[in-house]
């Protein structure tokens, strides 16, 4: 994939706000613009792993992008304009302003949490408890972070991440019948965690922008980390991002407060939440987030490729069928 210095040009477009909220339409912003380097080195390096593409076919040819679909679509409510209007309104916000077409939205039965799946018709899944603790910008910036992970083409990767060290990796080894191939599966396995962590920097990011206000973004990590619905008015955001820098603080005093630290970090596909707060916060100290949301930004000529994994598509097809970007975010030249 081509890096954020190869784009074509720089623009600033008119103002163009949603109606309503008067947040800014951000039209064929570069995926690769506000792209955490985090992100695209560990996607440099997911793709040098032995066995990789092979992998990557198999998961397609396999079908289970299909029954995960089926699954969900027999165990959740499909949103639209008559069923959860109101958050289906915000759907149709978040990717007004992030240039990306509308995937389905279901709601879940289950926990604080939320994911994006589906490499050919990404589809977004968001759990009961999250709505239930989230107001509607925090909300947007829930959804600004999942249609982020289908502007910058993570649906694929973010899904195997999820089942490569389970079934996808045990069926990897059984039909090659080599154990090798379960070293290999353990190392996509292990591969694909570290870089589903650096995907959700990116997807922080996308967040912002979708919202154009840093304090529900914060505000919703805060809650994905010990959101409690009876407590909610006595959650201080600044009293959390002080905690993210004290981790910070401690990890440089004790050796073996770094030890715990790496510890925890490897065994998750998402980085500490406090960390995404840090890291988040860093990002905003940069001049990158005003002069985007000022619409100064790095776009591409329309080439009709896939600005992630560059396979032509045909002109009636929204999402790439390979890796699931949304390919709203293909511009003409300014």
């Amino acid at each position: 994939m081509a890096e954020a210095d190869e784009v074509v040009s720089i623009r600033k477009p008119s103002v163009n706000a949603v109606p309503d909220s008067g947040r800014i339409r951000l039209p064929g912003l570069d995926p690769d613009a506000f792209r955490h380097p985090l992100d695209r080195r560990a996607t440099r390096t997911l793709k040098r792993l032995p066995g990789f593409d092979r992998v990557v076919a198999k998961y397609i040819e396999w079908g289970v992008e299909r029954t995960q679909y089926v699954e969900n679509t027999a165990s959740s409510v499909k949103v639209g304009p008559r069923q959860f209007p109101g958050i289906h309104a915000i759907l149709r916000e978040t990717c007004a302003i992030l240039d990306v077409p509308e995937p389905e939205l279901y709601i879940r039965r289950g926990p604080v949490d939320a994911y994006t799946a589906g490499h050919n018709h990404p589809y977004i899944v968001l759990f009961t408890d999250l709505i239930e603790i989230m107001d509607d910008d925090e909300l947007l910036a829930v959804l600004g972070h999942e249609i982020g992970h289908v502007k910058c083409g993570h649906v694929l990767y973010g899904t195997m991440a999820r089942i490569v060290s389970g079934a996808m990796g045990a069926g990897v080894a059984r039909r090659s019948n080599a154990v090798v191939n379960n070293i290999a599966a353990f190392g996509l396995g292990a591969g694909l965690a570290a870089w589903s962590r650096k995907a959700e920097l990116t997807a922080d990011r996308a967040a912002m922008l979708a919202v154009q206000d840093p304090d529900p973004c914060v505000r919703m990590m805060m809650k994905l980390a010990g959101g409690a619905t009876r407590w909610l008015d006595q959650m201080n955001p600044a009293a959390f991002l002080e905690q993210a820098r004290l981790l910070d603080d401690m990890a440089e005093q004790s050796r073996l407060t770094r030890f715990h630290r790496m510890r925890i970090r490897t065994t998750g596909s998402h980085p500490l939440t406090v960390e995404r707060a840090r890291f988040f916060d860093q990002w905003l100290r940069e001049d990158e987030p005003r002069r985007i949301l000022d619409g100064i930004y790095a776009v591409r000529a329309g080439s009709r490729a896939c600005l992630t994994c560059v396979k032509p598509a045909r002109p009636t097809e929204n999402f790439c069928t390979a890796c699931g970007t949304g390919l709203a975010v293909w511009t003409t030249s300014a």
